[in-house]
């Protein structure tokens, strides 16, 4: 079977490390690295038809048709038509879908597996999320997290997480929530919370908090309660497009703030690369 490796992160060397001992392997976008028993080639020279399995990076294809190459000097841009004489049969991963992508695989009549869609995937890259948020945390706030509140918004798989880290610090934890369920669980734990769109609880929170964590996708901090935001909290946002705080209005308002993203790819790579390297040896059936 052959497998072709277009661009990536440092999550790909693992997934390239354990795919090499048992296909071959071929990669795209690796000039600044050395990976033995693998064919490192160009862009121009790939003959699509001749791989069994595409792996694409995790952000799918951006805009420009640009692939993310973390070993690569200069960027690389995929035709629309790239996949169209691929084999039939061609398995091709992706991290997320985005919308270039979708036009290509439209284009090519070619489907995709997104790992990160998938829930053993999700469920497992919480913890290295979770720790990521952790030390980030720490190395932006001059207070230990024990003498912090924290307010997260989200009570999913990463937030449940960051709340289990959070108690082992004895953090003043509170929760913003959706769902009943989940207050009933924070309430058996003993840890504080409100539902979301209660926006006296929302101001008095925000209000009150050495530190909020976003892990929702929604513009969950509206732009005209950011100005409620205690001005010595620090705002971590973790969650994917279109995120969860507007960060330019953060800015105005000269709120600390980070916009964090890929935290699994940056704090534990080699524990990542293995999550996904499962997921895509379960599709492939070994």
């Amino acid at each position: 079977m052959n497998v072709l490796v277009l661009g990536g992160d440092l999550r790909y060397l693992e997934i390239i490390d354990d795919l090499k001992s048992r296909y071959s392997v071929s990669v795209v976008g690796y000039k600044n690295t050395y990976i033995d028993n693998v064919k490192n080639i160009d862009i121009n020279d790939v003959s699509i038809g001749d791989y069994d399995v595409v792996i694409l990076p995790i952000n799918g294809v951006m805009d420009k048709n640009i692939i993310n190459c973390r070993f690569n000097n200069t960027p690389i841009k995929l035709p629309i038509d790239f996949f169209v004489n691929s084999k039939d049969d061609v398995l091709i991963f992706s991290g997320i879908s985005t919308p270039n992508l979708d036009e290509m695989l439209k284009v090519s009549n070619r489907d995709c597996v997104y790992m990160m869609k998938d829930k053993e995937v999700i469920r497992k890259n919480a913890v290295p999320t979770a720790e990521g948020v952790l030390a980030d945390v720490i190395n932006n706030t001059n207070c230990t997290l024990g003498d912090s509140k924290v307010l997260v918004f989200g009570y999913g798989n990463v937030g449940k997480v960051i709340v289990r880290y959070l108690r082992y610090f004895n953090s003043d934890i509170c929760v913003s929530i959706i769902d009943p369920k989940d207050k009933k669980d924070l309430d058996n734990l003993g840890i504080k919370c409100f539902y979301s769109d209660c926006r006296s609880d929302l101001v008095n929170h925000i209000a009150s908090s050495d530190v909020i964590i976003n892990t929702v996708p929604n513009n969950i901090i509206s732009d005209n309660l950011i100005k409620y935001i205690n001005r010595d909290c620090y705002v971590l946002d973790i969650a994917s497009h279109p995120h969860g705080i507007n960060k330019e209005v953060l800015d105005e308002f000269f709120i600390k703030n980070k916009l964090y993203l890929g935290i699994p790819g940056k704090v534990a790579p080699k524990t990542s690369g293995k999550i996904l390297s499962k997921k895509i040896n379960d599709v492939m059936g070994d």
